[in-house]
């Protein structure tokens, strides 16, 4: 295809939307308001997830020592382990601190009279970089010399990533569903268009047009309401959760939603793309089922 066909092409889709302005304008709505609903699933499915991994990465291994176990070592193996993100230690006193605290803010020292002496042993706290090495990491440093006990909330820690897991299968399976149905949509809707339009296809084809020909215009003018589609999405689903993320961060400060000026972009960026791919898959479906019974 040469240059002074692509030329013609592009003429002649820009020539039907401006002839044809008022289905185009619905067509490009349709994929807009499918791609907002689409895009609002997608957003709250991912902050789901990422509220619920937040929360399990929270959780730490505690790490009692004996009274005669060698810190250093013991730092040293935990360390080893390349599923370990963080180290820290924790004295007797601090660990008496935390249960006075705990136990409503009572003062260590009447705490410590009362026991005679500090039972509590010093430990570490041991944070994964994936919450999923939890377990393994426990088992791990029960078998490190001078270790006397290790604790963590394995039934909390579990329900956590077990809800992300099924959190993201879940979002997936209906994402699935709902792209299905919206293509089914975006085609249904372009159909009408060519609909709308059969008597200048059957022209062309009397002039010997091939169906190759026929396609390309209608396809570049689903890519077209698939960009705008998408760009009207993007600008209000992300108005939309800029508003409600300064609402969140102000009066509900606890949960932590995913945004920054990338996410914003690649957001942006891969909306405007599905609606390409809607658009191009709606026009060559419709045209070839329109093709195909005339």
């Amino acid at each position: 295809m040469n240059l002074s066909m692509v030329e013609f092409l592009l003429q002649q889709t820009w020539q039907a939307i401006r002839r044809n302005g008022l289905m185009s304008l619905a067509t490009s709505s349709n994929m807009a308001v499918a791609l907002l609903i689409l895009s609002t699933f997608f957003l709250t499915t991912l902050n789901l997830q990422h509220m619920a991994n937040v929360e399990a990465r929270k959780a730490n291994i505690t790490i009692d020592m004996a009274d005669d176990a060698d810190a250093a070592k013991i730092e040293a193996e935990l360390w080893s382990d390349m599923r370990v993100g963080e180290v820290r230690s924790r004295s007797k006193e601090e660990a008496l601190e935390e249960f006075a605290e705990i136990m409503g803010g009572g003062d260590p020292e009447e705490f410590l009279a009362a026991l005679g002496d500090n039972p509590l042993p010093n430990a570490f706290i041991v944070r994964p970089k994936d919450p999923q090495d939890m377990a393994a990491i426990a088992k791990a440093a029960r078998n490190i010399e001078g270790v006397s006990d290790v604790r963590y909330k394995e039934q909390v820690t579990g329900k956590l990533l077990t809800l992300a897991r099924g959190i993201k299968i879940a979002g997936v399976v209906t994402a699935v569903l709902m792209s299905a149905a919206t293509l089914l949509i975006v085609s249904t809707t372009i159909r009408l268009t060519i609909y709308a339009r059969r008597r200048e296809i059957r022209i062309m084809q009397l002039v010997g047009a091939t169906n190759s020909f026929i396609r390309l215009p209608f396809i570049l003018e689903g890519a077209f309401h698939g960009v705008m589609g998408g760009a009207v999405s993007t600008i209000l689903v992300l108005a939309s959760y800029s508003w409600v993320q300064a609402y969140v961060g102000q009066h509900l400060n606890f949960i932590e939603l995913v945004y920054s000026s990338t996410f914003a972009v690649l957001f942006g960026l891969g909306a405007i793309v599905c609606g390409i791919l809607f658009g191009v898959l709606g026009s060559a479906i419709g045209l070839h089922s329109y093709l195909r019974e005339i």
